[in-house]
């Protein structure tokens, strides 16, 4: 074999040997950074994946055919049709998506339900979902809980007695704040306030809706551990605002939007 032969294949091999090294340092940095997008954030479809698959004690709810180890109000829930997985911690990156909730008509599930107890809930970040109906005392309620850190979200609809002072709205307000931190009213009017404010020394945030009418007082209450980072603290306020904009008895003339235009302030 003739020296310019081998000089030949020896550069034909370097030159392998160097484009499979290239390759092989891409795919490592590829799958080193799988998951991430380019603001160095956790891939929410990525994130929901992985943790679906590692999470411990993780179930649906409506699953659950064993009806020993259900409370009356979990199977209650249950024949109102409420599902969500349950969830050891909770992730608000759970909640951005339109997808990431389902929606709840009650009047459709139970005639004893107005129809304006309606509303959407979350399918994967609260441990627990109960409800109640106490026809005698004209109570229904759906409470979502979280799993050791007083998280709730709630919904009721309670008849009311008028009495000559008024319906019991007026007094609900002067409760809340009264025994609220940093009380805060962001609406009042004559059939509908929202307030928000602190409990357990400020250590949970509050946030709550009341209406009435004619025959029924509505609430709904979401109680949150209250965020540590600021990115934190925009998650909860879009998820605040979706759950209001999607409540039956709200009052909110305005539609739920995405969180990409809630970041942009779009309406």
């Amino acid at each position: 074999m003739s020296g310019y032969v081998k000089k030949l294949l020896k550069r034909i091999c370097i030159i392998f040997c160097v484009s499979f090294a290239g390759m092989f340092a891409i795919l490592c940095v590829f799958v080193s950074i799988r998951g991430k997008n380019l603001f160095g954030e956790t891939d929410y479809d990525a994130q929901l994946s992985s943790d679906t698959e590692s999470m411990t004690g993780q179930n649906d709810n409506a699953d659950n055919t064993s009806g020993d180890k259900l409370s009356e109000g979990e199977k209650q829930a249950q024949q109102w049709g409420l599902r969500i997985t349950s969830r050891e911690k909770m992730d608000f990156h759970r909640v951005l998506l339109e997808e990431d909730y389902r929606f709840f008509s009650g009047h459709d599930v139970d005639s004893r339900l107005d129809e304006k107890f309606s509303f959407v809930y979350p399918k994967n970040l609260y441990h627990t979902v109960e409800a109640e109906a106490d026809e005698a005392a004209g109570r229904y309620s759906v409470s979502f809980l979280g799993k050791g850190n007083n998280a709730l979200l709630s919904y009721t609809q309670e008849k009311h007695g008028e009495s000559e002072e008024g319906t019991p709205m007026e007094e609900m307000y002067e409760e809340d704040m009264g025994s609220l931190t940093e009380a805060e009213t962001l609406l009042h009017l004559d059939t509908v306030y929202v307030v928000t404010g602190y409990e357990d020394n400020n250590s949970l945030e509050v946030y709550k809706v009341v209406k009435v009418d004619e025959e029924n007082l509505y609430t709904m209450v979401i109680k949150t551990p209250v965020p540590e980072k600021e990115d934190a603290r925009t998650l909860l306020s879009f998820y605040t605002e979706y759950l209001y904009r999607s409540c039956g008895f709200s009052g909110s003339t305005k539609e739920p939007r995405s969180y990409v235009q809630f970041l942009r302030d779009d309406e």
